[in-house]
Formats: C-alpha cells, sequence, structure tokens
C-alpha cells in the first residue's frame, strides 16, 4: 500500500485490503492463498471414503476383482486400476501416498509414480477426444 502513512489514508477512506503477514503478496494473492490452503486442510481433515470401497468402486468399473488391484500383476488393466485408485485416494481423499501404498502392495514412490501415469493418461484421453 506504500507504507504505513498511505495505508492509514486508505483505511480511512474505506479501502481495506485483505493481509496476512506471513504472505507477501496483494489482497488477491493473499485471498487466493488463504482459499487453496482451506483446501488443503479440508480434503486433510473431512471424512474419507475407506480405501477399501474405492478400491471395490475401481474394481468394479474397470472389471477386475480387488484382489487383482492388489496383487503384485503387472498386466495393463491391473495397473491402470492401481493408478486410479492411486490418484483418487491420495489427489481427492487426501490420504498419504503410504497409507496409499499399504492397500495397494507397492511402495509410496510407486504409488508417486502410479498418480503421474493416470494423470497423463488423462491428459492425452482429453487431447484425441
Amino acid at each position: 500500500m506504500g507504507g504505513r502513512k498511505a495505508a492509514f489514508i486508505e483505511l480511512k477512506r474505506g479501502n481495506i485490503e485483505k493481509s496476512d503477514q506471513r504472505i507477501l503478496g496483494s489482497g488477491n494473492f493473499v485471498n487466493m492463498t488463504l482459499e487453496q490452503s482451506d483446501k488443503i486442510l479440508e480434503k486433510k481433515y473431512l471424512p474419507k471414503q475407506p480405501i477399501e470401497k474405492l478400491i471395490e468402486m475401481v474394481a468394479e468399473k474397470l472389471g477386475v476383482t480387488p484382489e487383482l488391484i492388489c496383487s503384485g500383476s503387472r498386466k495393463k488393466m491391473v495397473s491402470h486400476a492401481k493408478s486410479l485408485v492411486a490418484w483418487y485416494a491420495v489427489e481427492e481423499e487426501g490420504y498419504s501416498t503410504v497409507d496409499t501404498a499399504r492397500y495397494l502392495g507397492m511402495s509410496h514412490v510407486g504409488v508417486l509414480a502410479a498418480i503421474k501415469r493416470h494423470k497423463m493418461l488423462n491428459i492425452s484421453i482429453c487431447a484425441k477426444g
């Protein structure tokens, strides 16, 4: 706002800009940053759908068994199913990669790779369609 004096003048005029001492930037940037922070916290602390249910939903949708998704199989359909479960569990439900990895029988790095693979698959599907 241009220093304390300018800020007080704007305040007297009724021009109030949202601010936070932890965030440097304009009022719009501060609002956007705080909204993003709230979304992250909501995702982390809201009740989550059990991973078992996510696995069952994906298994039914893709025509594989939940046991196959949690197995060490590297078949294309199973790999796609694992990627979908990993993406949904981590990105949408807020599970950690470690928790997701335990259910899918993978390492947490494998879960990250599966999420990346899923995102790339979605982008290529969107580009074609």
